[in-house]
């Protein structure tokens, strides 16, 4: 039997490698140690892989000594309601754009100033704060900030229930990932769009949407311009990403949908078949 154990064990709480955990583990049964749930920094399974070599680190990276684990397309297989598979209705929508936020992290706070989101466009941000990124905010962001998040509606679903107007009745889905730092790293938030088979753009990791091309995903590369995927500086990723939908959003949504209405079938029908990754 395989045991499926959480990587927090596994470090202090600084994030250091706790190493008398590590020492007093037993050589068996060999352990699948879930790393590829969270976006650890660089080269730190890595090291936990070389520490505990009669066990398996999985990791949301392949590297040599890891073993790449796709934990969230998984997960979402087994949690996402079955109506996803049925929204792929060619009618049209309240929304022109979608994007789903709650914890308030910098790059998502730095997309939501920047886009000044509209009326048609149903877009949840809520004033609860994590970690902040890497990242800083510019100052006058920053106060931006400050001034509208006391009027921020706190009605944010659960990552697993997001049968919303979110899904369901726009035409295009802005996803904001968990992080934007080196090494891809998808969540849930990717897969909402291409399991309700909707349009997307993803503010993530620099080359999130080649790692979806890859595995067989439409990213509709003649319609939405995603050069924004190469750019490796994350500020001047927003701006571009920005760039892209603004030229989007002049098109005519509604002809767009129903033109890409089998192509968003076959992302749909591809993400449930369970056959994205090999």
């Amino acid at each position: 039997m395989i045991d499926w154990t959480d990587i927090s064990p596994f470090f202090d709480n600084e994030f250091n490698i706790n190493l008398n955990y590590i020492n007093n583990l037993p050589s068996t049964p060999r352990l699948y140690i879930n790393g590829a749930s969270e976006h650890y920094g660089d080269g730190i399974l890595e090291v936990l892989a070389k520490l505990v070599p009669n066990h398996t680190v999985l990791s949301h990276y392949h590297s040599e000594h890891t073993q790449f684990y796709p934990y969230w397309y998984h997960w979402s297989l087994n949690n996402f309601e079955n109506l996803y598979k049925h929204n792929t209705a060619i009618n049209s929508k309240k929304y022109i754009v979608s994007c789903l936020n709650r914890v308030s992290r910098t790059h998502r706070i730095l997309n939501y100033i920047w886009l000044e989101p509209t009326d048609d466009m149903y877009f949840t941000m809520t004033r609860a704060e994590s970690n902040r990124d890497w990242l800083e905010l510019p100052k006058e962001v920053e106060q931006e900030w400050n001034k509208t998040k006391h009027t921020l509606k706190q009605d944010y679903k659960t990552h697993s229930s997001c049968l919303g107007p979110a899904c369901e009745d726009s035409y295009i889905q802005l996803v904001t990932e968990s992080t934007v730092e080196p090494k891809i790293f998808i969540t849930e938030k990717t897969w909402k769009p291409i399991a309700s088979g909707q349009l997307f753009l993803i503010l993530g990791n620099p080359g999130i949407i080649k790692h979806l091309r890859d595995q067989g995903i439409d990213c509709f590369d003649d319609i939405i311009d995603h050069s924004y995927d190469l750019e490796e500086d994350a500020i001047e990723r927003i701006k571009k990403i920005h760039t892209s939908i603004r030229s989007l959003l002049k098109e005519d949504l509604l002809q767009i949908n129903i033109a890409t209405n089998q192509r968003r079938i076959k992302n749909a029908e591809l993400f449930w078949s369970n056959n994205v990754y090999d």
